[in-house]
């Protein structure tokens, strides 16, 4: 026999200790709040899209034991449409073979000793044996027929509640991937809203930016302008061209006014 390990009778003697102290019941109760508490704490940090792979996962293993009661109820309602099939064909000959035993019975009601059916004579012994065959017949079959219907009610009644069970599992199935859906749904709208918070604009960098962006536009609209007064000269509006003096001419014409009469200016 091998020897166990020396942390194992360690900690046998701190669980005996501990079971000593506290009693079996209180220390059985530690042990499945403390599992619980671990439990718990791995839920808690197990992310929400892990939590929604692993119901999606369990929606799929759900698939199919639908499947498979779908094929149950399948093969109950074949059964019991060719149990209803066979019932009705006995029930058919029963009725033949009483249609058949009435008339040897009406034959049989007179006080005669021989009897004719489809042109040949029977005694009426032999008429009798007949008719008992026929009841022998017709009684072992009337105990068939009862089983038979039997047995019709029970799978019906079967499978009534095999319908109900499936109708019941494939609703709540249903009501399962609707709120599968919605889940991720929430989640997604989740995720979107915390993408948006994430998103930081430098709103001090804008203003500057619009700032410089209307005064530049202001020093566009100045430069606008002075072109224009350069272009359109105020006063009269010029209807003819005139042309440009010679420079004799403007000479002439500058100091003619100035020293009417000199030749040239003072010295």
């Amino acid at each position: 026999m091998f020897a166990r390990p020396a942390y194992w009778w360690a900690a046998g003697g701190a669980l005996a200790v501990v079971v000593t102290s506290l009693g079996i019941g209180t220390t059985w109760s530690y042990l499945k709040t403390a599992w619980r508490s671990v439990g718990d704490t791995i839920r808690g940090a197990t992310p929400v899209t892990f939590e929604l792979q692993r119901l999606d996962t369990m929606v799929r293993e759900l698939q199919p034991e639908i499947r498979q009661s779908a094929r149950v109820v399948a093969q109950l309602e074949v059964e019991v449409e060719d149990l209803e099939k066979e019932i009705g064909i006995l029930r058919s000959e029963q009725e033949q073979l009483f249609a058949q035993m009435r008339k040897l019975r009406e034959e049989l009601g007179s006080n005669k000793s021989e009897f004719e059916f489809a042109g040949q004579r029977f005694s009426r012994a032999e008429v009798e044996r007949d008719l008992s065959r026929r009841l022998d017949v017709y009684e072992e079959r009337q105990v068939v027929l009862a089983a038979k219907e039997e047995l019709l009610e029970q799978k019906r009644r079967t499978l009534e509640a095999a319908r109900s069970k499936v109708m019941e599992y494939r609703r709540a199935y249903d009501q399962l991937v609707a709120k599968q859906q919605s889940l991720k749904a929430q989640l997604a709208m989740l995720e979107s809203a915390a993408a948006v918070g994430k998103v930081e604009i430098d709103s001090t960098k804008l203003a500057e930016a619009q700032r410089l962006a209307k005064e530049i536009e202001q020093r566009l609209r100045v430069t606008q302008r002075v072109l224009d007064a350069d272009r359109v000269p105020e006063g009269e509006i010029p209807l003819e061209e005139v042309s440009p003096k010679s420079a004799a001419e403007r000479f002439d014409q500058l100091f003619r006014s100035q020293n009417t009469g000199q030749t040239g200016p003072e010295t």
